[in-house]
């Protein structure tokens, strides 16, 4: 994924091969050149996270919005505003707010990728957290869970399907 990061007044052109909301990031690519990244929480992961790009470490917190992008960033005793940018980011929705887990009858693509499996059948009782459906995203199989209780009552994509982001892949009764 393309991501446009404006720090303060200068923009940087960043690629990351894994979806934010997927575990943790291990590699960005920045003007051509990876940068190998690791992101630690800090000893009770609550407050800071231990920032390591390349042989460099440093202690950062983060302001976020609602959809736990960064707004600020605070290191070594400065803040520096910043604003993240990329395709679809307008329809971002945190997992939970995807229809991947909560209470909707709806499981929604929370990226753009290709449906490589359909675990469940029409008719078929699941229960909370059951895998409905594999999606491939940015080189990375995502499991899809039923977010309740529930019977499938309608699947409206198949394996091989491509889809974008949001899109209603299963509706549960």
């Amino acid at each position: 994924m393309r991501v446009t990061v404006t720090v303060e007044d200068q923009q940087y052109e960043i690629e990351i091969e894994q979806n934010p909301f997927e575990g943790s990031i291990q590699s960005v690519k920045l003007d051509g050149k990876n940068i190998p990244v690791k992101i630690a929480d800090d000893w009770n992961g609550q407050y800071s996270k231990n920032l390591i790009l390349g042989d460099k470490s440093y202690e950062v917190e983060f302001e976020l919005d609602a959809n736990d992008m960064p707004t600020m960033i605070l290191t070594g005793g400065q803040a520096v505003r910043v604003h993240v940018d990329f395709p679809g980011k307008g329809k971002l929705k945190r997992p939970e707010l995807a229809g991947i887990s909560g209470s909707s009858d709806q499981v929604r693509a929370p990226l753009p990728g290709k449906v490589i499996g359909v675990k469940v059948v029409e008719g078929q009782e699941v229960a909370a957290g059951n895998i409905l459906v594999l999606l491939e995203a940015m080189k990375m199989e995502n499991e899809l869970h039923s977010p309740r209780d529930g019977k499938i009552r309608e699947i409206l994509v198949k394996e091989g399907d491509g889809v974008e982001l949001d899109q209603v892949l299963i509706n549960l009764e």
